[in-house]
């Protein structure tokens, strides 16, 4: 290892809390001892120069994807860092394995390290044997919490509780009473309902055993003006979320006979399920590490008596979820490979909706499926919400990529203006942006002058009144080359691309990979569109686009883009 005289390299302190509260060592005091430390190892250092200083603030130790944290490490990478300080061990890190990869990549680029606190070092060979069974602890200690915390959550299940969270439709928390857990006391909650949702919910439920079908329900929603309590129309998944929540189903002998035929663990006994309140149901999903949630078997649920009312019989719930099951056996499933350029992108112009491709049975004379661009809303409201006209997928992206192709095209002005940006031709931006704020000043103060004058015109000698309009024309005249002279500089450069950088970034993407767009993947081909397009709407007839901020209609009267009475 290189001597301290010889190591230019800096020291790091680092620093973490778990959550932005007043409680515990916070980042500054972790700071300050780790200061105390490097003064003690490495006597009078010049902070300012010679130390880099990291804190995260609101990160938990179990992960090492936190940004100063991983500042740091790409510092290591880099040969800046000579040593690194902390306040304890689990501010690095509170899992073992991550911690071990931790130390062999800082042992691997020559760094030291030293706990503040815990007298810590990775130098000699008794420190590194302590920091390996320290950090076996504090992943002893924060699993011991986190399985105290799953019992205690679990004793609280049994109970039939609220255990927070959004709320399922037709319910509200509501605090109840307060226990002791671990010594501390916490207050408990249990679902309130709320009498309008739950009529909702009830609508749900019966529709769906009359109309036999997702589909047909959402249908039945969006025509009838049912929203969620977020004032938003019910998608399929929506419904069918709350189609299988136990929740809303009574603990009566049918939801227990259903229950134990499927295997579920139950916490209460046969004698509790007498049909007087709800189920509540836990473990049934998932959180991932990206925070998305993974719906767990029902195997996996645990049951117990909810301190709510039951609001569906049990049979009627068993039923709900036979049919459910009955339906997924015998879905039809629909080819969906479609060529639909423009899917994700393209909307309505009557109501907003996107419009989705509507796959067609025949082909095109060149092979590809026939599709056309079908209103949402309509096509899920059976044209009771929305009657745009549908329109012909296939004739319109191809205009759209034909316009494309038109605006990149190397002699058009919208690629022209571009490649000026690239090349940083717009270097005088400054100057124009003054100009154009003198200029707009210029123009409103003309304008004022010309209401002014003929406020006056009512009130002086008619001899001068010539003189006066004489005075208006000419302030007219020059306001007309002063608009012309705003609309330069205002076109100056293409919407929305501000920087060189941005501008040689597209210019990158069209040189790289439009002059090849027809041999791409679908995939490739939606994801380029999208860098150029913003936006495009239809109303049945017409199409309209945004690219890049340049507006252009892509209507054209050879092209039949509408279906007729469709």
């Amino acid at each position: 290892m290189a001597s301290k005289k010889e190591d230019n390299r800096k020291i790091a302190i680092y620093s973490r809390k778990s959550k932005y509260t007043g409680k515990g060592e916070s980042i500054g005091n972790q700071v300050e001892l780790c200061k105390n430390k490097v003064h003690s190892i490495y006597g009078d250092v010049d902070f300012e120069k010679d130390v880099l200083i990291y804190e995260d603030e609101g990160f938990s130790g179990y992960y090492t994807k936190r940004p100063a944290f991983q500042e740091m490490m790409e510092a290591v990478k880099n040969k800046e860092i000579k040593c690194i300080f902390f306040y304890k061990l689990d501010r690095i890190s509170r899992n073992v394995k991550d911690f071990c990869e931790i130390k062999d990549q800082l042992e691997r680029y020559d760094v030291t390290f030293y706990s503040a606190s815990e007298n810590l070092e990775n130098i000699t060979p008794s420190g590194k044997a302590m920091i390996m069974m320290t950090s076996v602890f504090a992943q002893l200690e924060r699993d011991t919490i986190a399985e105290r915390i799953r019992d205690n959550m679990l004793e609280l299940a049994k109970t039939g509780r609220w255990l927070g969270g959004t709320t399922p439709t037709g319910f509200k928390s509501e605090a109840v009473e307060k226990i002791n857990i671990d010594g501390k006391k916490k207050k408990l909650f249990k679902l309130t309902p709320i009498d309008e949702e739950i009529k909702i919910v009830k609508l749900i439920y019966d529709k769906f055993l009359e109309l036999k079908s997702q589909t047909k329900l959402e249908t039945y929603m969006i025509q009838n003006n049912v929203k969620t309590r977020n004032g938003i129309n019910f998608s399929r998944w929506g419904l069918k979320n709350i189609l299988t929540n136990p929740v809303y189903c009574s603990a009566d002998s049918d939801m227990y006979n259903y229950l134990v035929s499927k295997g579920v663990e139950i916490y209460s006994d046969y004698e509790k399920f007498d049909g007087t309140h709800g189920i509540m149901a836990y473990n049934k999903t998932e959180q991932t590490k990206t925070k998305a949630k993974r719906d767990k078997d029902i195997t996996e649920w645990i049951i117990s008596i909810g301190k709510h009312k039951g609001v569906i019989d049990g049979s009627k719930w068993v039923q709900v979820q036979e049919l459910l099951l009955s339906n997924e056996d015998k879905r039809y499933r629909k080819p969906t490979k479609n060529n639909a350029l423009l899917s994700g992108l393209i909307r309505c112009s009557h109501c907003g909706s996107y419009m989705r491709p509507k796959l067609k049975s025949n082909l095109t004379a060149d092979g590809q499926v026939r599709f056309d661009y079908m209103c949402e809303l309509k096509d899920k409201s059976r044209k009771q919400k929305c009657d745009c006209k549908n329109i012909n997928g296939n004739e319109a992206d191809k205009l759209v990529m034909e316009t494309i192709k038109e605006l990149i095209a190397p002699n058009s002005t919208f690629r022209k203006k571009l490649s000026a940006l690239a090349k940083n031709k717009f270097n005088n931006a400054d100057k124009d942006s003054v100009e154009l704020k003198a200029l707009e000043t210029t123009l409103r103060k003309n304008q004022q002058a010309i209401e002014n004058l003929l406020d006056r015109i009512k009130f002086i000698d008619v001899a001068l009144i010539e003189d006066i309009t004489k005075e208006i024309k000419k302030l007219k005249a020059d306001n007309v080359e002063i608009e012309k002279r705003i609309a330069e500089l205002k076109d100056i450069r293409p919407d929305n691309i501000n920087t060189q950088e941005q501008a040689q970034i597209v210019e990158n993407i069209i040189d790289s990979y439009f002059t090849t767009f027809d041999t791409l993947d679908l995939i490739t081909k939606r994801n380029l569109i999208r860098v150029l397009v913003a936006s495009i709407e239809s109303d049945g007839e017409n199409l309209e686009m945004n690219l890049i901020g340049v507006r252009k209609d892509s209507t054209r009267d050879n092209v039949p883009l509408c279906e007729g009475s469709k």
